[in-house]
């Protein structure tokens, strides 16, 4: 009896810990991410890029595909997706859609070759990283730096990143990219994966200390910027950040964030 109270206090306790702190489930219909895009869309000039980094099987892309028809906005999307076996359905799924192009090639820090792991062929957890599973493949690697330096690629829209844990090697390896402020905004995927790579928010933070950028945390139908990391912010429940580009054309779309004295999340 004890045991069924003590657990019951604590999944409650939990839940509104992760509810004060706008740790949302990881739907994104309600959690921000398409929220998101229906505030950005309307804000991007004809023919923008949209990159969907980690496009899995391309509900990501579908709706910002969706979204972009409904207002008349033209775009181009590349979604990077490693996985072969997932390549294959995402490249079949939008084989008669000339806005998206579909690339093998993974995006982390360095550029190179590296294994690709996965625990079943088509699993919604693979990545670059040994715990996602024993199957693996060889792939490609590219920085984003590189990437758009071979693309001669100028400006970025905006971009989604949801790697599995890999998200800030991502980011370190646009660091040329970011300090000169060529992604409008970029969002990525935070969990407790990161400390697969001994990643944190606080690394992000001063990883775009001087550059142009604040960030900030979907929150629902709420995006929060910070101007500054906290330590409640490292509790590795997952969640969406992004980067917004000070002075860039999303630079309203969000609130002011802060924690107080008592370490309680306002805005």
């Amino acid at each position: 009896m004890r045991s069924a109270i003590h657990k019951a206090a604590y999944r409650i306790g939990r839940k509104l810990y992760m509810s004060g702190h706008m740790d949302l489930p990881n739907r994104p219909a309600t959690n921000g991410e398409y929220w998101l895009v229906d505030q950005m869309l309307p804000l991007v000039p004809p023919d923008s890029l949209v990159l969907d980094i980690g496009a899995y099987e391309g509900e990501w892309t579908a709706y910002v595909l969706r979204a972009a028809s409904v207002l008349g906005r033209s775009l181009h999307l590349i979604a990077f997706e490693p996985s072969t076996t997932t390549r294959s359905m995402l490249a079949n799924r939008f084989a008669h859609e000339q806005r998206v192009e579909v690339l093998g090639t993974a995006l982390s820090a360095e550029s190179g070759h590296a294994f690709f792991y996965a625990n079943f062929a088509g699993s919604g957890t693979s990545s670059l990283h040994a715990a996602s599973g024993n199957q693996q493949e060889r792939v490609a690697v590219t920085t984003l730096d590189d990437f758009l330096g071979q693309r001669q690629v100028r400006q970025i829209a905006f971009a989604k990143i949801d790697v599995e844990g890999s998200d800030a090697l991502v980011l370190k390896g646009a660091r040329r990219t970011l300090a000169a402020g060529q992604i409008e905004l970029l969002q990525f995927e935070y969990n407790w994966r990161w400390l697969l790579n001994s990643m944190s928010l606080h690394a992000v933070f001063d990883m775009v200390d001087g550059m142009p950028y604040r960030v900030g945390k979907l929150a629902g139908r709420k995006l929060l910027l910070f101007e500054r990391w906290h330590f409640e912010m490292d509790r590795f429940f997952e969640s969406n950040y992004v980067l917004v580009l000070r002075g860039g054309m999303f630079d309203s779309i969000g609130l002011p964030a802060w924690f107080d004295e008592s370490n309680v999340l306002r805005w």
